[in-house]
């Protein structure tokens, strides 16, 4: 019997994972399941799974994986309805944005017999940062080659489902990234959360408001750049403010105390502070951009290679999969 992999949720994470598994090994049986008929379709179209089913626990039946690539939200409410119906033994893996509720939303929900690990991949230096990835249209095979992959267990999480997760990750090309959940959680209020909170403050504050009749006349690429964070649900990132509010909070101090230092800046027409600060915010955003183009892998360590159990597993998940690829030729 055919080793199966399930994809649930099939915007641009769960169907560019699916496209990189397919595209190392054709046969891969990969199941997908998509809430939205149409989106599943499409997915279909592109080549990001074998087949799909729209009855969700059906997708998940005889699978050796289950990918739940969706929201915060959905997350919770699908691990609910999947915890009877997996197979023992299934390794369950997310790919939200936050861990320390997931983690505690699985304890909750799954039985003894399935193995779960959360993670969080990160689109590679490959990847353009020309806007938000959204959408199934948006997936591509190497949106994860060469780009770190948070790997996030718990103390209690079972060493088998952690090897079928780094076996996941050196298929379709990604580096992991092993982090604390409380960590992890607390680095992406700063990467994802407080850049969406900023975006909606400066919505907020111009859209709508006197003079903006005039002012969409003028608005570009800059704006566009800076609201680009706020495209998603607004119940999905409400929860995840709320979720991850301590952290949060701190962030959004920091920003304002650093708004306030600006201000008085401005206040003072202090022309050698504001240009200073102009200068050192363009350098650090042009190091980072070369950090990424680079891959920041010298601050990875060597790539981690998985003994034993893992070995064993990565054979049972994904076959020759995880033998390293030859390096590419240029």
């Amino acid at each position: 019997m055919e080793t199966r992999i399930t994809i649930i949720g099939l915007g641009c994470v769960g169907s560019s994972i699916g496209l990189a598994l397919r595209k190392q090994e054709p046969s891969l049986e990969v199941m997908g399941h998509d809430i939205d008929p149409a989106v599943a379709r499409r997915a279909a179209q592109m080549g990001a799974v074998s087949k799909t089913h729209w009855n969700l626990p059906a997708a998940c039946e005889r699978a050796a994986m289950v990918i739940l690539a969706l929201p915060l939200p959905a997350v919770r409410e699908t691990l609910e309805v999947l915890g009877p119906h997996l197979e023992e033994g299934c390794v369950v893996t997310d790919t939200a944005t936050l861990k320390v509720p997931v983690l505690e939303w699985a304890r909750k929900s799954l039985p003894a017999r399935v193995r779960f690990v959360t993670g969080l991949p990160i689109p590679g230096p490959k990847v353009p940062l020309t806007g938000p990835l959204t959408g199934t249209d948006a997936a591509r095979a190497d949106l994860f080659e060469d780009g770190f992959y948070c790997v996030t267990p718990a103390a209690d999480t079972a060493p088998e489902a952690v090897s079928a997760l780094l076996s996941l990750i050196q298929a379709i090309g990604a580096r992991p990234l092993f982090m604390d959940p409380v960590e992890c959680d607390g680095l992406q209020a700063g990467a994802v959360d407080l850049p969406t909170f900023v975006a909606v403050a400066l919505l907020r504050t111009l859209v709508g408001t006197p003079g903006w009749a005039d002012m969409r006349k003028l608005v570009g690429y800059d704006f566009a750049s800076l609201t680009g964070p706020v495209v998603a649900d607004a119940a999905a990132w409400r929860m995840e403010a709320l979720l991850n509010r301590e952290n949060l909070l701190r962030r959004l101090d920091m920003f304002m105390e650093e708004v306030g230092r600006i201000r008085q800046w401005l206040l003072e027409s202090d022309e050698q502070a504001l240009e200073s600060a102009y200068a050192q915010a363009a350098s650090g955003r042009a190091r980072w951009l070369q950090e990424r183009a680079r891959g920041m892998h010298e601050e990875a360590g060597e790539p981690v290679q998985v003994p034993g159990m893992g070995e064993q597993m990565a054979q049972m998940f994904f076959g020759g999969l995880f033998r390293r690829r030859p390096p590419r030729k240029e």
